[in-house]
């Protein structure tokens, strides 16, 4: 004896209604009255209309908004999933009231309203900040990578566009002696030449007109070294050891209930110079939501730069703690004493003392290490460095642990070396080194939801403007899921 279902057959004297399918506290119902207390033209969302009159008439933005909030909630990205979901999916039929938009209406929906779409994050920030679930106390700043769609074999060097063109042309040479052969042969055993080269065919020579184009662009663009062709703007980047198109995405995140405040899209390879830009922007929200506290940032090794952290130690409303690369933990791991190292552990640049009334360094021998000049300008970073040589190590008995060169031990430092040795200093007391740890309990949460929970390792959108529109979305929904789970839900209806 099983438990057996209802007959399809059975007939109903009384239909259900539609909102009885969904429970009282289903995040779909909050999706529904969030987005319907949205004034979307405002936030720049287009209404389109029909022309004059004619026509069947558009589908409402809100209902739109609506599906791709559930969608990227639900791990539901693609518009023809979405599609699929909207006649299947009982809480997206009871979000849509049974409407069915295409594939290419959804697609467009995303493609027409950029701009409206990145201005729900900040506006959600909005209900965050009435719920009193940002505190503006610490924020932790990290980047991860995102992969961009562009595939590797659209990614072209300039060095190797003849090799491609050469091989294209091969294969059209070899592809028309088939059809040439295949035409003066009656015989069975030769009529499998003849299968889809004409289409075969077709394809190369678009792809030599592609490379023709590619190699027009280079010609006329001369510092360009590599195009990639699928999404212009992304980056050779490594990330894990792969070496792919990506972006670099930056987040703010707030101690209190890790939740992002600000977040950018940059195509830079590394995070050297983003904190600037991400202090900006935390500078931007304060201001916005009418917070004035001085707020701690905190960020790792990455992220040091030395012209951009005494930039930004200056402003009063922002206490930076950033890890310096030879006192992170990440390169301490990384990098083994080998044996026979020059110079070796206890002669290195940090232990030399550096004495700031006599503005000299001293070795741990005790000798002594003067300035040359007034030093010389790095072109690549347009920071003044300055160089100290020591005359004495010829009668040092450790000279062997500490240089190989013939002149004597020296020491390069930038100009900013006084500053930043006391920022250092800050960042290595007890109270940098506890914000410096609970930098990965703060910042890591939304980067192991997004990318290893939800699986928004890649980007659905092409060019730098659309992918930041995207994953400012991306963002959004993570914060709103982040305050579904923490925040009651008769609470959260009551705050809208």
């Amino acid at each position: 004896m099983y438990i057996n279902g209802t007959s399809r057959n059975q007939l109903y004297l009384f239909e259900n209604k539609l909102d009885d399918i969904i429970s009282a506290e289903n995040p779909v119902r909050f999706i529904d009255v969030y987005v319907d207390k949205l004034n979307l033209s405002k936030l720049g969302f287009t209404n389109p209309g029909t022309d004059g009159g004619k026509g069947r008439p558009p589908y409402n933005p809100s209902m739109m908004l609506k599906i791709y909030i559930y969608g990227y909630l639900n791990r539901i990205r693609s518009s023809r999933k979405l599609e699929a979901e909207c006649g299947r999916n009982m809480e997206l039929v009871w979000l849509t009231c049974r409407l069915t938009p295409d594939f290419k209406t959804i697609a467009d929906f995303r493609k027409d309203n950029r701009a409206g779409i990145k201005k729900i994050f900040s506006e959600f920030l909005k209900l965050c900040n009435k719920l009193e679930l940002l505190s503006f106390r610490c924020v932790a700043v990290d980047g991860t990578k995102g992969r961009a769609k562009n595939h590797l074999d659209n990614i072209y060097r300039k060095e190797t566009l003849d090799q491609i063109s050469t091989k294209i042309q091969e294969k059209i040479e070899k592809y028309l002696e088939e059809l040439e052969l295949n035409d003066r042969s009656e015989e069975v055993e030769y009529e499998f030449l003849s299968k889809n080269l004409t289409e075969k065919l077709s394809l190369l020579k678009k792809s030599q007109d592609k490379i023709d184009i590619i190699k027009q662009m280079f010609e006329e663009n001369p510092e360009v070294e590599i195009y990639f062709a699928g999404d212009s703007d992304s980056r050779y980047m490594k990330d894990n050891n792969r070496i792919n198109a990506w972006y670099n995405c930056q987040t703010a995140v707030d101690e209190k209930n890790k939740l992002i405040i600000a977040h950018d899209v940059t195509n830079e390879s590394n995070d050297m110079h983003q904190l600037k830009s991400m202090k900006n922007k935390i500078s931007g929200v304060k201001e916005e939501l009418g917070i004035d506290n001085t707020t701690i940032v905190v960020a790792d090794a990455g992220y040091f730069e030395e012209r951009e952290i005494i930039e930004a130690v200056k402003d009063e409303n922002f206490d930076i703690y950033v890890s310096h690369p030879r006192d992170s933990q990440a390169r301490k791991t990384k990098v083994k004493d080998k044996e026979g190292k020059i110079p070796a552990k206890g002669f290195r640049k940090d232990d030399f003392k550096y004495d700031k009334e006599r503005e000299h360094f001293e070795c741990p021998m005790g000798k002594v290490l003067t300035r040359e000049g007034n030093g010389y300008i790095d072109k690549r970073t347009g920071v003044r460095n300055h160089k100290y040589n020591c005359r004495e190590c010829g009668e040092c008995d450790k000279r062997s642990l500490c240089t190989n060169d013939k002149s004597g031990r020296s020491i390069k430092v930038t100009e900013y070396f006084c500053e930043i040795n006391e920022f250092r200093d800050k960042c290595t007391s007890d109270l940098g080194k506890r914000l410096l740890e609970k930098r990965k309990e703060i910042v890591e949460h939304p980067f192991g939801t997004i990318k290893h929970t939800w699986g928004y390792r890649y980007f659905m959108q092409k060019g730098k403007e659309k992918v930041s529109s995207e994953f400012s979305f991306i963002a959004f929904i993570y914060n709103l899921k982040r305050v579904l789970n923490i925040v009651e839900f008769e609470k959260l209806i009551a705050a809208i």
